[in-house]
């Protein structure tokens, strides 16, 4: 039979993976967390900043603390820089589960069917891999960067999309941090290219289990491995070697930027070295038949 070419798979398998069960739960999911996250951030940060501010307003000219007050601005509703609950820690903790449900473990369930040996022999190796991966990785990444978007845009529609004052002590991102200037003078796109970093690590874990397949005989193990991965990250790594923390991608990919010395080009090199990796290993999935 003809074998497709590779624009046909990818085609097929991104309206695949757009329309699985598991994306819909994923993108469900991240709507909610941002919806609860913005009524939460609604009632104990803005409502009370605006109460503060009545109460100053109210104070006589003369009072010390006249005029004290400052504005709640975007960043402080956004889920992403949110700090005062612990959404953020719960999505950011979560990144690789959000990632592999939408359709990481597709190869996997194929494979175990026999319709990926089917697939290898109508469509060709090369293509059917190469269309699984990007579609792994563009739903893993649309799937994390959903809520994301989701609360900024919820923000938005009740916080002015305003900087921080420095002085207001209201900030997570110093000065010194990385795309500051962005922070406090242009918060929604320090937001959008924030959520472009956190977009490509939803698709970097969502290729996780497509490149476990051909180790892992347990369906829950392969689909668990990449949060496992991220914690030990988070936690054992971090803890072992604060020093590399800005080399970290479980510290470096939250837009709060939990450490300090966080640079671009040090976000550039590990993202590269780990496509590198990634992209050998699939390399050699496309050039070994044993390898799956």
């Amino acid at each position: 039979r003809r074998k497709g070419t590779v624009k046909e798979v990818i085609t097929t398998e991104m309206k695949k993976a757009f329309r699985s069960k598991g994306f819909l739960v994923a993108a469900l999911s991240g709507v909610l967390l941002a919806v609860i996250q913005t009524i939460w951030a609604y009632q104990n940060i803005y409502q009370v900043n605006m109460k503060e501010r009545n109460h100053i307003l109210g104070l006589p000219v003369t009072d010390e603390h006249y005029g004290s007050w400052f504005q709640t601005c975007i960043m402080q509703g956004w889920i992403g820089c949110e700090y005062y609950s612990s959404f953020n820690q719960f999505l950011f903790l979560s990144l690789p589960l959000f990632a592999v449900l939408p359709y990481s473990i597709s190869l996997y369930s194929e494979w175990k069917s026999g319709y990926a040996m089917q697939m290898l022999v109508r469509r060709g190796r090369k293509q059917y891999i190469t269309g699984k991966a990007l579609a792994v990785f563009f739903s893993g990444g649309c799937a994390i960067a959903a809520p994301l978007l989701i609360s900024l845009l919820l923000s938005a529609c009740y916080l002015p999309a305003v900087g921080i004052d420095p002085i207001s002590l209201q900030n997570v991102v110093g000065n010194s941090m990385m795309w500051s200037a962005l922070f406090f003078e242009n918060p929604v796109l320090y937001a959008i290219s924030y959520t472009g970093i956190v977009f490509v690590y939803g698709g970097i874990y969502a290729e996780i289990p497509l490149l476990c397949v051909g180790w892992m005989e347990n369906r829950f193990g392969t689909l668990i491995f990449p949060m496992l991965l991220h914690c030990m990250l988070f936690y054992g790594v971090y803890n072992l070697f604060p020093e590399f923390a800005a080399y970290n991608p479980a510290m470096f990919v939250n837009p709060s930027q939990l450490v300090f010395g966080i640079t671009f080009r040090g976000i550039v090199s590990v993202t590269v070295a780990i496509l590198a990796v990634e992209g050998l290993l699939l390399w050699l999935s496309n050039r070994r038949r044993d390898f799956l």
